[in-house]
């Protein structure tokens, strides 16, 4: 009888091994976002008096007159400036650069903690532009003592770290992924690395890979070609095969893949783009010939071969009217007009300088979503205002991008 009745059980439910496991994923890029020991140090970084020399156009700490301020000031001209230290000064902008007081600062983070308390009810959360673990842990709920952290270390200070719930399952590896990061080009022309985390999540192997991909080649529709002479361009194009080749040894040993992410690239627009994947028409499903340039990032890293790494595009959707929506889909089909994007970022609708075509969540076979990816909005939360000086009125906006939130199953 006893067996009988377990035969049953395992008819009816399957094995525990069998069970589906569900969790909520999101990603948000915090824009520059610090710890309190690095803010402090960046505010007074920010508000020494420099004097420019000449002869090299560098600009030095001075008291003598003539002197402008940080804030005032391109930090990658200023001498001796370590980006893998500090951000630029301009990182918050009304009417032009806002001198950053410390308060304003600790408001800023209390509102993310309060944010992500009420809307972001997620189980992994990839950051982009972050400090390191302690700037993240400072925003969590409850100091992030419910989370354990993979995080970037060194590099330039725009980081990574994903972090996610304690109870959702053991950690087998957190690595930094530095072939994205290209270490063999100048300095100049390194982007940042990208960061993965393996999990065992109810007996199954998750990996999740968060990337922040190179900026300013955003889309075909505007001039975006990866197989441009752009420098941008030509260095998201450099990404791609580090990228496919950890989403092909990701989904070894039957791992289920999530990658996610600021790709900095409209993913969308790649799809629609009518023109072959490759300058020689040839199929993204076979090696890319020397001296062949991509197109479409996507098609690339998504080309199905081989089949246990095919990812593919969660659809997204905005927690916003039906106005909102209906721009947030015409984003994925052409570019927006600047009044059309103004409107989408503006504070009845996502709230976020960029709101939508940048940030998006990729999923191997195996995983199903419930439900698109959302776009949740910030609302007035991504407004900043200078104030009057050394004032209590002074606001900054939590972010430029909105997060990103989506509910899998595996």
């Amino acid at each position: 009888m006893i067996r009988y009745l377990a035969a049953c059980l395992l008819v009816l439910f399957g094995s525990a091994e069998a069970l589906a496991s569900q969790v909520t994923f999101a990603t948000w890029n915090l824009g520059w976002h610090m710890d309190q020991e690095t803010v402090q140090q960046w505010i007074s970084e920010c508000s020494k008096n420099y004097v420019e020399d000449p002869p090299t156009g560098k600009f030095k700490p001075s008291q003598e007159a003539g002197f402008k301020q940080g804030w005032d000031i391109d930090a990658f001209k200023i001498e001796g400036w370590d980006v893998s230290r500090l951000p630029v000064c301009n990182v918050y902008f009304a009417g032009g650069t806002v001198r950053v007081s410390l308060d304003a600062y600790r408001k800023r983070q209390e509102q993310i903690t309060h944010f992500i308390s009420g809307s972001v009810p997620a189980d992994i959360i990839a950051f982009q532009e972050v400090s390191g673990e302690q700037s993240v842990r400072e925003v969590l709920p409850n100091g992030g003592s419910d989370f354990d952290f993979c995080p970037i270390t060194g590099y330039k200070v725009q980081r990574l770290v994903i972090a996610w719930k304690k109870t959702l399952g053991e950690k087998v590896s957190c690595a930094i992924e530095d072939a994205l990061s290209l270490p063999t080009n100048p300095e100049d022309k390194r982007p940042r690395p990208g960061l993965a985390v393996t999990l065992k999540v109810d007996g199954k192997l998750l990996r999740i890979m968060n990337v922040h991909l190179k900026s300013s080649c955003v889309s075909p529709f505007d001039g975006g070609n990866l197989e441009g002479t752009g420098k941008d361009c030509m260095i998201l194009q450099q990404q791609i095969d580090p990228l496919e080749s950890w989403i092909e040894r990701a989904a070894a040993e039957g791992a289920k893949i999530v990658l996610l992410g600021d790709f900095n690239r409209n993913l969308w627009h790649e799809l629609r783009d009518q023109r072959p994947a490759r300058t020689d028409a040839t199929g993204t499903s076979s090696p890319r010939p020397a001296g062949v340039l991509s197109r479409s990032l996507i098609e690339e890293v998504a080309d199905g071969q081989p089949a246990d790494a095919n990812l593919r595009i969660l659809n997204e959707h905005c927690q916003i009217n039906d106005a909102g929506q209906s721009l947030c889909t015409e984003a994925e089909i052409r570019d927006l007009t600047t009044p059309e994007t103004q409107l989408l970022a503006s504070e009845n609708y996502l709230g976020c300088r960029n709101p939508v075509g940048l940030d998006h969540i990729l999923v191997g076979p195996g995983i199903n979503s419930d439900g698109p990816a959302e776009h949740l909005s910030i609302g007035n939360l991504g407004s900043t205002r200078a104030g009057t000086p050394n004032g209590k009125d002074q606001v900054l906006a939590i972010s430029d991008h909105c997060p990103m939130i989506a509910r899998l199953t595996f």
